[in-house]
């Protein structure tokens, strides 16, 4: 680690520290080595923020908040909801791509997109559901594992593989369908006339909507099992509900951050930009799936129900606790930054493939927004809360 980055980290830990516990740290660091000093660091840092003035509970700072609410209320008014709601529409997505498949023509080629397009857009309401159920038929890289590997689902038609088990693999999903139905051709009457003269493409396609609806049939008939338990785990500890949510959210939300910004913009990558590594390249909907993608993961936080009305959410237990950053409510906080990111983004005037490179700065000011909310969900929220993140980081998470 370089020793500006040492200092960064020092300061930063010092500040969710008292006056005694710098004290004790200044000795540590100055007697021992860096690695040594950094573990004490952390313990002083985590113990801190459960003994903070501005909490009410402790030494699990939610450990006398009734969780019970919040948790119906994720489970039956925004989880299940909202998973029935893709299913319906995925089902009329694969519907109209069977049609399609079986007979490629301009009405119905038009008709499959408007579905794909519809399932594509709501998916980003149901992407951060990886726990549970969904952790059995790896929910992410299952439907949006992108960029595509336009390379490997070439050479799968050619040789007639069908098999998208691989969760490390890129070549399913819906960013599959993303390039069969606007990347086979540059115009509508070669795409057809893809599918007409090669019949792999509707069997590979076809496959691909087979193996999305069998495991969004399995999720969500689990779902309706696993409310009941979701409902009742009412601790903090590492594999309960609510420390489930509160990691499920960010590791949703550095998706977006990372994945759907941070590695075409080139921030991650020395400044060279990935304009073929957005999500949805093909059809040129990356950056209206980002923003409905952080408006999805606002409304989780606030706990919004699926008619729109404001039920108990992560917001409700920051503003109970009396949770603050700089002497302002941290649920507050959260949200303006929230605003604010989307607000960066809809700064973006084109397209996002196109943006990396004609509108750097935009980009860039998206991304530096959607990195300062990190702080506040990944590390205030779960600090105050005591919380802890259990996902394997990205090493980019922190950039």
């Amino acid at each position: 680690m370089l020793k500006s980055n040492y200092h960064q980290f020092t300061d930063w830990m010092i500040s969710k520290t008292n006056y005694r516990s710098i004290q004790m740290i200044t000795y540590i660091t100055s007697k021992y080595n860096f690695f040594v000093a950094v573990s004490i660091l952390f313990t002083f840092g985590f113990l801190s923020s459960c003994k903070d003035n501005n909490q009410k509970f402790t030494p699990s700072c939610i450990s006398e908040y009734d969780i019970s609410p919040l948790l119906t209320n994720y489970a039956d008014d925004i989880i299940l909801p909202r998973l029935q709601s893709f299913d319906r529409q995925f089902d009329e997505c694969y519907r109209e791509g069977v049609n399609f498949i079986d007979d490629p023509q301009l009405v119905n080629l038009t008709r499959f997109r408007t579905e794909y397009l519809a399932t594509y857009k709501l998916w980003q309401t149901v992407s951060a559901f990886s726990f549970g159920p969904g952790e059995d038929v790896f929910w992410v890289s299952s439907f949006n594992n992108f960029p595509l590997n336009v390379s490997k689902v070439l050479l799968d038609i050619q040789d007639r593989k069908m098999d998208f088990s691989s969760p490390d693999e890129y070549n399913k999903g819906l960013p599959l369908l993303d390039f069969l139905l606007y990347g086979l051709s540059s115009n509508d009457e070669g795409i057809i006339d893809s599918f007409n003269t090669n019949g792999t493409y509707g069997v590979y396609a076809k496959a691909a909507l087979e193996d999305m609806n069998k495991k969004l049939d399995i999720v969500l008939e689990n779902w309706i099992i696993y409310a009941n338990e979701f409902k009742q785990n009412t601790g903090t500890t590492d594999g309960q509900s609510i420390n489930l949510i509160v990691n499920a959210l960010n590791r949703d939300y550095e998706y977006i951050k990372r994945d759907k910004i941070g590695v075409p913009s080139g921030v991650l990558s020395l400044g060279f930009t990935n304009p073929k590594e957005v999500e949805a390249y093909y059809s040129g909907k990356s950056l209206e799936w980002a923003k409905t993608a952080i408006q999805s993961t606002k409304n989780l936080f606030l706990g919004i129900k699926q008619d729109g009305t404001e039920g108990e959410g992560l917001a409700e237990i920051l503003r109970t606790i009396g949770a603050k950053k700089n002497g302002v409510g941290l649920a507050d906080v959260i949200i303006n930054q929230f605003d604010i990111s989307l607000e960066k983004i809809n700064a973006i005037q084109e397209t996002l493939h196109e943006s990396v490179d004609d509108d750097q700065e935009n980009v860039i000011n998206a991304y530096n927004a959607l990195s300062e909310q990190v702080i506040y969900l990944k590390s205030d929220m779960p600090s105050v809360m005591c919380i802890p993140i259990t996902y394997v980081d990205n090493p980019s998470d922190s950039d």
